[in-house]
């Protein structure tokens, strides 16, 4: 039998190590190979680029590439060792690499510091990755006793057997970091070249004849942190990569701003480094992937899957099966239950409040109309529940007149072909939620496995968060699986999606002008979705009118801020109704924050904003958004609505987060 508190607290804990950086460097156990994987070879000799947003698997993926997990004691390799490749992760010490700035000293200066620390850390990793693979499996049993003598020309104390080198580059590294803080102090230093690291590995590779034909792939993880004259150092690095090293760097979308190199030319894409993008992998079959890993984690609680070894890239094959597909999201679904369109409409119908609100809406929008020979009661059918609910946005449609509404009415629940097969589709969700409105622990449309898979858009770290918010609300055991109520997934993304909206305040430099710009739109989606009618619902993602290049450099910095940290996310534009407007992109909200602002998470209709428009989002003058928010609340309270509109044209808008 199961301990429930013990296993919550299993479970929560387990869900809750979330972030790569609380499981360190060998993650070989605690990594799923994503699904992606084995169609990219990470390990060419071509530099790269790996870019993606935040909770995307960048520093998971790039700590797996590294000698750490590649040779982890707990790995069992089947055959010899393969040294062909060695992977090397840095991930900058922003806070002393900031240091390296101003305070007296050149720029020149602060170049060769930068240079001198970078080829120090690099080199002094070498140097662990021998001794590392040395003990872990059992290999190079004699490097120990192996001589370096060439590195003495850059310091006397880097001469001696391999094992005390290490010991000594520390000891550099150590003096250096002193020498920062005091800067009277780099008068002494004697400032390594990038040649020093090149030696370091000719020497390595002559003495130690298994390492003769290895690459070292160097992964430089938050390159976006470095400042500008460090990241044109970096880029040289990569422009000017050849075996037996390779420089490969890693940051968020737009984190590579400049493509400078120390020399007179620039770092171009595909002829110096390709391009892996972790969100276009990642995005299909994401919910397969979240699945695997949500059940991976479980299954150190509790037996959740199959014997497949997911963190070993040979077992993709039997992963990519369309049994094992589908028997993988029957267990998540099993665990997450959803609630179909149907399920949301039958809690409208049996919950009082719920009742009331829509008899009471129904009544209001016929008074409107003057209609005295019907009434609300004849509008709400047991028998066509979805049907009744839709029915409050269209009595508020001047277009519509009820006799004929209620004529629909009967031939949809006679099965005959009616309006209300488009009229549903298009217009539930948002009269739903118009329902829901202020009832926020009565709202049911953000729970499910697949609802969690829409609301993290490929984001694996917020997906975790919902589960681990869920779990720790509580949950049920059932033959050794676990199931969470809908109570509780529904607490889960209404916490989640507050809290992670919280955070982006933290995202420097700009996180207060972020949250502020998000807060602002997600109140102006809000609006327009509380719109009775609903002649346009769910809207949650906008349009620039003239695009892009109508804005001010400032507002399209800041919005490839928001695209960099998450809270937009750019895709090409959808066609616009306006003959006036030219849309290059959509921009679309990210939908862990619906829940917070308790609308629709699916990209459905967009609003049409002008540069006027963003730069009021942003401003920091809140009348001029004031005024914007009225100028909408007008169009919202606007009860003239096209029989285009009426008939439930979906402008051929494609849900981009259909699982």
């Amino acid at each position: 039998m199961f301990d429930k508190v013990e296993q919550g607290k299993k479970v929560t804990s387990i869900l809750a190590t979330n972030r790569t950086e609380n499981i360190g460097m060998d993650v070989w156990d605690a990594f799923v190979v994503p699904r992606y994987f084995d169609h990219h070879d990470f390990f060419s000799t071509m530099p790269c680029k790996i870019e993606g947003g935040r909770g995307c698997g960048k520093t998971m993926l790039l700590r797996y590439l590294s000698y750490q997990s590649q040779f982890s004691p707990k790995r069992t390799l089947n055959g010899e060792v393969d040294l062909s490749h060695i992977g090397l992760y840095w991930r900058a010490d922003t806070q002393f690499l900031r240091q390296l700035d101003k305070r007296g000293v050149s720029s020149e200066d602060w170049s060769k510091c930068f240079i001198h620390y970078f080829v120090l850390k690099v080199t002094i990793e070498v140097f662990k990755s021998i001794d590392f693979i040395a003990k872990s499996k059992k290999m190079l049993s004699d490097f120990s006793s192996k001589r370096i003598v060439e590195l003495g020309l850059y310091d006397e104390t880097l001469t001696g057997p391999i094992s005390e080198i290490k010991v000594a580059l520390e000891r550099i590294r150590k003096k250096f970091e002193l020498a920062i803080s005091n800067p009277s102090l780099l008068e002494k230093v004697v400032f390594f070249p990038f040649d020093f690291l090149k030696s370091a590995l000719d020497e390595l590779q002559e003495i130690l004849p298994e390492l003769s034909k290895t690459n070292y792939h160097v992964f430089i993880d938050e390159y976006e942190n470095l400042l500008k004259y460090q990241q044109i150092i970096v880029n040289t690095c990569v422009k000017h990569s050849e075996p037996p090293i390779i420089f490969k760097i890693a940051c968020k979308k737009n984190g590579m701003p400049f493509i400078e190199t120390t020399g007179e030319e620039a770092i171009v894409l595909k002829n110096d480094y390709i391009v892996h993008d972790l969100d276009e992998y990642t995005s299909k079959e994401y919910n397969i992937f979240a699945s695997e890993v949500l059940l991976s984690r479980l299954s150190k609680v509790a037996e959740q899957q199959s014997n497949i070894c997911l963190s070993n890239a040979d077992s993709l094959r039997s992963r990519r099966e369309e049994e094992y597909k589908k028997s993988i999201l029957i267990k998540a679904r099993e665990i997450l239950p959803g609630k179909k369109q149907s399920d949301l409409a039958e809690d409208v119908f049996d919950k009082a409040s719920l009742s009331g609100k829509l008899n009471d809406m129904l009544a209001q929008a016929l008074k409107n109309k003057g209609c005295v020979s019907l009434c609300a009661k004849d509008f709400i059918k047991r028998e066509a529940k979805e049907a009744s609910i839709v029915c409050t946005a269209l009595l508020n449609r001047e277009s519509i007149d009820p006799e004929a509404l209620l004529i629909q009415l009967t031939k949809h629940i006679k099965k005959e072909k009616s309006q209300f097969d488009d009229w549903i589709g298009t217009n539930f969700v948002g009269c739903y939620l118009n329902i829901i409105q202020r009832r926020k622990e009565e709202n049911r449309l953000y729970c499910g496995f697949d609802t969690f898979i829409s609301l993290s858009q490929g984001n694996l770290r917020h997906f975790l968060e919902l589960c681990r918010t869920a779990f720790s609300a509580g949950f049920t055991i059932k033959n050794s699986s676990f199931s969470i109520s809908h109570d509780y997934q529904s607490f889960a993304a209404s916490q989640t999606s507050s809290s992670l909206f919280s955070e982006i305040k933290s995202f420097k430099p700009k996180g207060e002008k972020l949250q502020n710009f998000a807060n602002r739109l997600g109140e102006l989606f809000a609006l327009h979705q509380s719109r009775l009618s609903q002649s346009e619902p769910e809207k949650s993602h906008f349009s620039i009118t003239g695009g892009a290049t109508s804005l001010s450099n400032e507002e399209r910095l800041l919005l490839d801020e928001c695209e960099k940290w998450g809270v937009l996310t750019k895709v090409t534009a959808t066609k616009t109704k306006s003959r006036l407007s030219i849309d290059d992109y959509d921009w679309i909200l990210n939908p862990i924050y619906a829940p917070k602002f308790e609308i629709s998470y699916r990209k459905k209709r967009k609003l049409n904003l002008s540069n006027e428009d963003i730069n009021a989002l942003f401003s920091e003058q809140k009348y001029l958004y004031d005024a914007l928010y009225e100028k909408h609340k007008k169009l919202v309270t606007n009860k003239s609505d096209s029989l285009a509109t009426v008939k439930g044209n979906n402008s051929g808008t494609k849900d981009m987060f259909d699982v």
